[in-house]
């Protein structure tokens, strides 16, 4: 056993809970550009609120059978 016991399991414990978090987080950004595609919102305007490409976001909105 060494002193710092118990800091690797920490750490994944930690990282399983930061991807649960990124997860999460772009299940609500796919479902707010759904939804504002669904408003009408252009798609460029959609990219350049989020950062993303108008291709990215083409590509969210076709995963989710919007076009």
């Amino acid at each position: 056993m060494t002193a710092d016991e118990g800091v690797l399991e920490q750490a994944v414990a930690d990282l399983r809970a930061a991807e649960a978090a990124v997860i999460e987080a772009r299940r609500k950004v796919t479902a707010a550009i759904r939804a504002e595609r669904r408003a009408g919102m252009p798609v460029q305007e959609i990219a350049e609120r989020t950062g993303k490409t108008a291709i990215d976001i083409r590509n969210v909105l076709n995963a989710v059978g919007l076009t």
